[in-house]
């Protein structure tokens, strides 16, 4: 009976809406801001984290460039670009479930989580343009993914945000007329 209420277990999701946070800036007008080279870097809160910290900049990198709507995205300031964006991705709480664990205790491995905190900020001058928290997260059924896949979706949503912002930056350029 046990082993049935793992099988069954949900494959609910975490929200796929990133928490804003307070910034210091005063206004949501983001005309000034160049979305066109965009620096990557991924942190974490301990040193046990390293291939996850590696997973989550990766995938930001490649899902920014997929999207196409970017000239330059890349984890190191190569070209001396003065102008963009800098994203800092920050694994600050993470729960890991291993292959391991989901073959022998199934659903009761439970959900594998990553919260990443994330800082958007203009490349010149450092003044921050958004400040959020994603969670990536799996389900709790036997066939729920692992740590890799909770770090793969909360990279997917700051995919998604830095998408919003660009879209955002470009209408109000449309609705001022620059």
């Amino acid at each position: 009976m046990l082993v049935s209420f793992g099988l069954a277990g949900c494959t609910t999701h975490a929200p796929s809406h990133p928490v804003h946070l307070p910034t210091p800036v005063t206004t949501n007008d983001l005309t000034w801001v160049n979305f066109h080279f965009i620096l990557v870097n991924a942190t974490n809160t301990s040193p046990n984290l390293r291939s996850e910290t590696s997973l989550l900049q990766d995938s930001i990198i490649s899902g920014l460039r997929e999207t196409g709507l970017f000239r330059n995205v890349d984890q190191a300031n190569t070209n001396a670009a003065a102008n963009g964006i800098k994203i800092l991705a920050s694994i600050h709480q993470i729960t890991k479930v291993s292959a391991h664990s989901r073959v022998w205790f199934g659903g009761l491995a439970g959900k594998a989580r990553a919260v990443v905190r994330v800082t958007v900020s203009d490349l010149t001058t450092g003044n921050p343009v958004d400040v959020f928290v994603v969670e990536g997260q799996t389900g709790a059924s036997a066939w729920a993914g692992l740590t890799d896949e909770a770090v793969l979706r909360a990279a997917q949503q700051v995919v998604a945000e830095i998408a919003r912002l660009d879209s955002q930056a470009a209408q109000q350029l449309i609705d001022h007329g620059k």
